[in-house]
């Protein structure tokens, strides 16, 4: 059985959540709920699974940098493999696109060959389980507004300005 360890950190956004398989990162959370209803949650998904900081020590730095609005490269290693092909290409793409910079779902499609997929490629994005790291927040809709985002949009606004973007009607996009 494969090792999973979690771990819970406040964080300016809300309580902040990590897990981790066999020390890769498999899913990143932020919920406004306290930490024992949380850990009481992840105890019921991972029966198995240990709190410990020990596989995060490191991103814990780095997110900590990150929610302080300093640019910060995440070098951690992701386990991508319970997702669908064609979901570990569109977020394994992503992640070319650098801080403070933004792509269109319709550009982030064509990079990866499917012009007209900008749908499927958003769809793909919903099922990031590792947001920030994976930086789905860095997309939007080509006409310049918003789109989506799985943890809400008052939480993809507060990334993006953490960037130093600021949303307007013609914003020019990351090519990738």
């Amino acid at each position: 059985m494969a090792l999973i360890e979690f771990s819970i950190r406040e964080s300016s956004l809300g309580n902040l959540i990590l897990v981790a398989r066999e020390g890769k990162v498999i899913e990143l959370d932020i919920r406004g709920q306290g930490s024992l209803e949380i850990r009481k949650a992840l105890v019921a998904r991972f029966p198995d699974g240990i709190e410990s900081d020990r596989p995060f020590r490191s991103l814990h730095v780095m997110l900590d940098r990150y929610l302080r609005g300093q640019k910060v490269d995440f070098t951690v290693d992701v386990d991508l493999s319970q997702e669908g092909e064609f979901t570990q290409r569109v977020l394994k793409a992503l992640m070319k696109v650098p801080h403070g910079e933004l792509t269109s779902y319709g550009r982030l499609a064509a990079a990866l060959g499917y012009r007209n997929a900008a749908q499927a490629v958003g769809q793909a994005l919903g099922r990031n389980p590792i947001p920030i790291i994976i930086p789905c927040h860095r997309v939007i809709r080509s006409d310049g507004t918003i789109g989506g985002f799985s943890m809400g949009l008052k939480y993809k606004e507060r990334l993006l300005a953490l960037e130093g973007i600021r949303l307007r009607s013609c914003y020019p996009f990351y090519t990738l």
